[in-house]
């Protein structure tokens, strides 16, 4: 069988595409494999992808097309400009089985025509988000590493699903001669960014862990504000000595090498795979009890995971590791994970289950129908239209987002809104409310800070806001939009129903 591997971004190398490739490493033992990795409008390629394919001797080709983490980034017309040459790649390549990540409308699309099976892994997506989106564009069969997610994705889209934990980096878990007592070194995997929530690691390390402050090594993208953020604290503060930012490292394998726990700070993830590759190396595993994780780890069995995401109760998981490295005590937490690696992540283990699985794609010989794609692009090209006349003022993404909007417009054909941020996104919101959606009636901006009208509508103090369940509103500013969400959602009203996401 020959199967055709899908990976997700240009740029960035994330856990999720690593994922994939590793899926794809692994299954080279017994399939002919090939990965796919997506070109931009610019002709650009994510050469780190490129690189690791050339290492695992696994052939790789580049391909126009595009991935969207959630439905509402999906670019639908543009997607469909890529169906052409993932069907001529397909023929000629003599692809047998799709395996892509995050949507893939594109693969699934040209899954349907060629009935060439095809699996998505995709991870973590608030319930409400299958509010938004029709199930008939996902694949048939999705696979995650979580069971939390696995069975919300059986459930809400009634996906076909399993959960396979990731991959071990290495064939036994390489064994540390000893592990250190004092001046413990704990390293952090990831790009930084709010929901990896380093700032909580970073407060949980200057102010939970007394005198014996431990090392902190950050490995990982830095390019967002967030980052910047993290970087500026350490420096006004003093943690230069303590708290190290790597960057994006290619090869972790030295820092596994060096490092004695891995800390996972996380509040959104479904499984995170750096704990995998932590525990390949022997590091004592410190995390969150974010979505997967509780499933296998226990605290103090085998690692330590704290009560929250608030950086005392990451402080005092430190510390307590800290404590059992002090005493010896250790030990017996690495015997347990070693055996949870070995139920879990061992590699022929991961293999069999990934198989079982293609094998079971192949034998039920299902595939959707492409009457949903025909009929959504007699729908959106209205809406596509409606939005170029929307003046972007240098967000020229939302022109992309004309299948997200035409959902929208059957959730909101009529009534009042209130947009929450009266910035540059509030008022490309209200452009867009005025081509796209004209029976809405803007009632307000909701600011912290403006005053008076903006848009010739008023604005007024979040403490005012009227709630009401007979009105709409949407979240308009970049930063924090979960926090909002929740606040919104605390309130009484639906999320996906009442509470939207613009632009």
């Amino acid at each position: 069988m020959k199967i055709a591997y899908f990976l997700d971004d240009t740029k960035q190398i994330g856990g999720s595409g690593n994922l994939l490739l590793q899926q794809a490493k692994l299954m080279s033992d017994i399939h002919e494999t090939i990965v796919v990795l997506p070109l931009n409008k610019h002709g650009d390629y994510n050469r780190e992808y490129a690189r690791r394919c050339r290492s695992y001797a696994i052939p790789c080709v580049c391909i126009r097309y595009g991935t969207a983490f959630s439905f509402a980034d999906i670019d639908y017309s543009e997607s469909m400009k890529s169906v052409a040459v993932i069907e001529e790649f397909a023929r000629s390549e003599c692809i047998d089985f799709f395996h892509s990540v995050q949507l893939n409308t594109a693969v699934e699309y040209v899954s349907r025509k060629l009935k060439i099976p095809h699996l998505m892994n995709i991870y973590q997506l608030d319930e409400s988000e299958f509010k938004t989106c029709p199930a008939d564009i996902y694949a048939g069969f999705h696979m995650c590493d979580s069971q939390m997610y696995s069975a919300l994705w059986g459930r809400m889209p009634g996906l076909e699903s399993r959960c396979v934990r990731p991959v071990a980096l290495c064939e036994n878990i390489v064994r540390k001669s000893g592990y250190a007592k004092d001046k413990i070194k704990i390293l952090m995997l990831g790009i930084v960014c709010e929901r990896k929530n380093q700032m909580a690691a970073i407060h949980a390390i200057e102010k939970y862990c007394g005198s014996s402050m431990p090392e902190l090594h950050i490995a990982g993208d830095i390019w967002l504000p967030y980052a910047e953020k993290c970087i500026s604290y350490v420096r006004e503060h003093g943690l230069e000595k303590n708290i190290v930012f790597h960057g994006f490292v290619s090869d972790i394998r030295p820092l596994l090498e060096e490092c004695d726990c891995l800390l996972c700070s996380s509040k959104d993830e479904s499984f995170p795979s750096s704990m995998v590759e932590a525990l390949s190396y022997d590091l004592t595993i410190i995390s969150t009890p974010v979505a997967g994780v509780p499933e296998l780890f226990r605290d103090k069995e085998n690692s330590f995971i704290s009560r929250d995401y608030s950086a005392e109760s990451i402080g005092q998981s430190i510390a307590e590791c800290m404590e059992y490295h002090a005493n010896g005590k250790i030990r017996e937490i690495h015997e347990n994970a070693a055996d949870t690696w070995e139920t879990c992540f061992d590699r022929n283990l991961v293999r069999r289950q990934i198989d079982s699985y293609y094998q079971y794609i192949l034998s039920t010989g299902q595939f959707k129908s492409l009457h949903a794609f025909l009929k959504i692009a007699d729908y959106v090209e209205p809406v596509e239209k409606l939005l170029k006349d929307v003046n972007a003022d240098g967000e020229e993404w939302i022109y992309n987002r004309g299948l997200y909007y035409m959902f929208l417009r059957d959730k909101m054909p009529e009534g009042e809104i209130y947009i929450w941020g009266a910035g540059k996104l509030g008022k490309l919101t209200y452009r867009i409310l005025e081509k796209v959606f004209p029976d809405l009636k803007v009632m307000a901006f909701i600011d912290t800070y403006k005053e008076g009208s903006y848009c010739g509508v008023p604005v007024m103090r979040l403490r005012d806001m009227p709630i009401r369940k007979d009105a709409y509103y949407c979240i308009s500013f970049a930063e924090d939009r979960e926090a909002a969400f929740r606040y919104l959602r605390d309130k009484g009203l639906a999320c996906s129903t009442q509470v939207w996401y613009m632009p």
